[in-house]
């Protein structure tokens, strides 16, 4: 049990103030009363000097005084007007570091706030503590009479404690005993505890040993933690807002593959569909419908060629899990060169995300296929899909995708497997591989003027029975380049039936042209067929050299103009060519 002293009342200290004169010249007196006697005194704090005198035992070694008020190493009267805290001084210490029976650390502060340095070692106390001192009392108590203190179980009764308990004095070190010959070193009182603020009460200090020592905090010796203060807790009110999350454009497209196109999209990145307005005001702060992180898309692209309309809700995270949930639905309309096509649909899907660049798909689709206004004459793979047919599909898909940028990659890959399983009206199997890999072969020194290579195929194969609306088909600037689109497919009565095997490349160099990355340079081959069965039949194989442009403007959106030229050097004999392909839009 540490003991230590607190300084007087301020009454008390009014008190004393006639008497200091007396008390200066009685310490002269008894101080000059050593010398005469053969006694050495030192006022030092870590004197050791041998002195001579009852209640010496062998063995033992006297400490010096801390208090200039006091020759015996007691603090009889506080002795704060000398700029220190008051002192308790144990008297003697074993030559082996170990205390005595009459010795008990207690707090020490030197003046001016001086401490004791560090022992090499023994810095704390033992297990259980100090023997207690049995022959003086506490600073500001009295001394029961005809006995020691403190009484029996080292606690102290109410009527020998100051008024107002004893002061924590936390900073102030303790004096531990250390070995022989050794100053003692301080051992630190555990602080007062910190109030909480607004109910969070404060983290609680490391224990001694620092950042990097025994506990893993840090050295034992550490003066950085040495009375360090809990550091306390401030509330701090975080005003965060948010980014505009939702977008209303307007836009038109061309391209080589399917004419003139509008544009009409609203897209919301953080929908809520629980979140239903209740008044004017929530409509018109533009809270209602909004909160969840959920995605929501509304669109219309109505063209001369194709015209889409759908609306596709998403769930990122379903029940705060890394599961994500889709449904769409969706109306089609597309003329082709051989027959109209219309498709009344929808799509669920759940993905997994596996990794951040890993996901799995599943997915369910369910529509309305109707076709009409054929070719004359209309060959069997077309007359059997006329009118209205049922198709529904269950698919599993797993994409690897570590690409820099979805619309002009640099670097990266992209991998996908899917296999899909059609039934209905029709019943096929299908699989699909598509693999995209980017080759960053140079770049300036701040990342930009890069030059890139990459490497395209799309390999598939899906089922005899599969109708013709489903086959694969080659051609345009997706596909093929240098043929019209769907010019490079099977053909049966000058109809474009497509096939049921697929075997598309593209290997491109793009480098660029400007200073700031505007305008690219592309030179490419594309190569591959596509065919009725897997037999590759070598006088069906395309391959189309070429070059081109890619023309980037962020006013007109993301992706890039696409501008290409390419000149097929081999074909099959009925396919159609088309030298130039381009692809533009614009979106506000």
């Amino acid at each position: 049990m540490r003991m230590q002293a607190i300084p007087a009342a301020n009454g008390r200290r009014a008190q004393r103030a006639g008497s200091g004169v007396l008390r200066v010249a009685l310490i002269g007196c008894f101080a000059l009363a050593g010398l005469r006697a053969g006694r050495t005194v030192h006022a030092g704090p870590f004197d050791r000097t041998p002195v001579g005198g009852a209640g010496v035992t062998a063995g033992q070694v006297p400490m010096g005084r801390t208090d200039p008020t006091s020759l015996t190493g007691y603090p009889r009267k506080p002795w704060s007007e000398a700029g220190a805290a008051p002192v308790v001084q144990p008297r003697y210490q074993s030559p082996g570091g170990a205390p005595s029976g009459a010795v008990q650390p207690v707090q020490y502060a030197g003046p001016a706030n001086r401490f004791n340095a560090p022992p090499a070692q023994g810095a704390y106390p033992p297990a259980g503590g100090y023997p207690p001192q049995g022959g003086y009392a506490p600073q500001g108590g009295y001394a029961p009479p005809g006995g020691g203190y403190p009484p029996p179980g080292n606690q102290l009764p109410p009527q020998y404690a100051p008024p107002g308990g004893f002061a924590p004095n936390y900073g102030a070190p303790n004096v531990a005993p250390g070995p022989y010959g050794a100053p003692p070193g301080p051992v630190y009182s555990p602080p007062p505890a910190v109030p909480p603020i607004d109910g969070v009460p404060p983290r609680p200090l490391p224990p001694p040993g620092g950042p990097f020592g025994q506990d893993g905090l840090g050295p034992a010796d550490s003066p950085l933690l040495e009375g360090e203060q809990p550091l306390p807790t401030v509330p701090i009110d975080v005003i965060v807002k948010e980014r505009q999350t939702g977008q209303f454009m307007f836009g038109v497209g061309v391209n080589s593959n399917a004419g003139l196109i509008g544009n009409i999209v609203i897209d919301e990145q953080n929908f809520d569909w629980r979140k239903v307005p209740t008044s004017w005001e929530d409509i018109r702060n533009a809270t209602a419908f909004r909160g969840a992180g959920q995605q929501l898309r509304i669109e219309a692209m109505p063209g001369t060629q194709l015209s889409r309309y759908g609306i596709t809700f998403r769930e990122p995270y379903l029940f705060d899990t890394r599961v994500n949930f889709g449904v769409s639905g969706y109306y089609f309309n597309r003329y082709y060169q051989d027959w109209i096509e219309q498709r009344l649909g929808g799509r669920f899907s759940f993905g997994y995300q596996l990794t951040p660049d890993l996901a799995a798909i599943a997915a369910i689709r369910l529509e309305k296929v109707h076709v009409g206004n054929p070719t004359i004459p209309t060959p069997p793979q077309l007359q059997r899909v006329l009118g209205n047919t049922a198709l529904f599909t269950g698919s599993v898909q797993l994409v690897h995708d570590t690409r820099d940028s979805p619309f002009l990659a640099t670097q990266g890959h992209r991998f996908s497997l899917e296999l899909e399983e059609g039934f209905g009206t029709f019943t096929f199997p299908r699989a699909i591989i598509n693999t995209q890999k980017y080759f960053l072969i140079r770049q300036r020194a701040d990342g930009s003027g890069r030059h890139v290579l990459s490497f395209v195929n799309d390999t598939g194969f899906t089922g005899s029975q599969t109708p013709i609306y489903e086959n694969f088909f080659a051609g345009g600037y997706n596909t093929l380049r240098g043929f019209y689109f769907r010019g490079a497919s099977p053909m049966v009565n000058g109809v474009q039936v497509g096939g049921t095997f697929e075997f598309l490349n593209s290997v491109e160099y793009m480098l660029p042209v400007t200073a700031d990355d505007s305008l690219r340079l592309v030179s490419f081959v594309d190569f591959g067929t596509v065919e009725p069965s897997t037999e590759i039949k070598g006088r069906d194989f395309r391959v189309a050299p070429g070059m081109g442009l890619r023309v980037t403007i962020p006013a007109m959106g993301p992706a890039p103009i696409a501008l290409d030229f390419a000149f097929p050097v081999k074909k099959a004999p009925t396919d159609h060519t088309q030298v130039f392909q381009f692809f533009m839009g614009f979106n506000r």
